[in-house]
């Protein structure tokens, strides 16, 4: 097989990251056979090896290769903003939601060089992302609701105007609703409330079920000082734009 109909074969796959077994299938030989010319595919920049027995094509998309690791897994946070077009942010870290991986690692593709950062979650909480085409490749991305929940869920990953900004450009209030009750975190659901509250979405704690008394800071960065919202059980400790 000639390096031009390999490339073919390999762009010709639904996903953008394709494992040694499938390369051994797609080329019709073993295993060992098929280790060995990754390995200089590899060496001739041919292929980029992503993680140990994880390739794709050096023109891949980003997004493509980051939620195409393993499953189930998403984009979100910064590069899911981005997406949605609710930043001016142009970021170079792919936050991947996951339930395999954590940690960080290099990404370099034609189209720039790249940190993917592993977020290790548990089964139950991967929901609320959108299978997208980029570049004729699948990408799973988190839809804007759930990328508002991971800003919060995932605190100091995102500035909290991000997520306020994301909030403010439309979001479908019952879904946010419904994707912050599924989460039920405490302290997740309070600044969620008073964030929807602030910028001017109809919403009470009994949207949440039960909520408890405890007051948690708005952005858990800052010291917790602050005005006291009784209704949402929130230390107002930063300005809401």
């Amino acid at each position: 097989m000639n390096h031009l109909t390999l490339v073919k074969l390999l762009g010709s796959l639904q996903s953008a990251v394709f494992t040694r077994q499938q390369f051994a299938a797609l080329i019709g030989k073993d295993p060992e056979y098929a280790s060995v010319k990754l390995s200089r595919l590899v060496k001739d920049k041919t292929i980029v090896r992503i993680l140990r027995g994880r390739y794709c094509l050096p023109e891949a998309h980003p997004l493509c290769v980051a939620s195409g690791l393993s499953f189930p897994s998403y984009v979100s946070l910064w590069s899911a903003l981005e997406y949605h077009g609710t930043t001016t942010q142009m970021p170079r870290i792919i936050d991947v939601v996951n339930t395999v991986y954590s940690g960080k690692i290099q990404l370099e593709l034609e189209s720039g060089k790249y940190e993917l950062s592993f977020i290790k979650t548990k089964p139950s909480w991967i929901f609320g992302m959108d299978k997208v085409k980029l570049e004729g490749k699948i990408a799973l991305i988190a839809d804007k609701e759930r990328t508002i929940i991971d800003g919060l869920l995932y605190w100091g990953r995102v500035p909290i105007d991000e997520v306020i900004n994301a909030i403010s450009t439309g979001v479908e209030r019952d879904k946010l609703i419904n994707y912050g009750r599924i989460i039920g975190k405490q302290s997740l659901m309070k600044r969620l409330g008073y964030m929807m509250s602030a910028q001017g979405m109809y919403c009470e704690p009994s949207d949440f079920g039960s909520l408890t008394e405890t007051y948690v800071p708005l952005d858990p960065l800052k010291p917790k000082r602050g005005t006291y919202d009784p209704v949402w059980r929130v230390i107002v400790n930063s300005v809401l734009e």
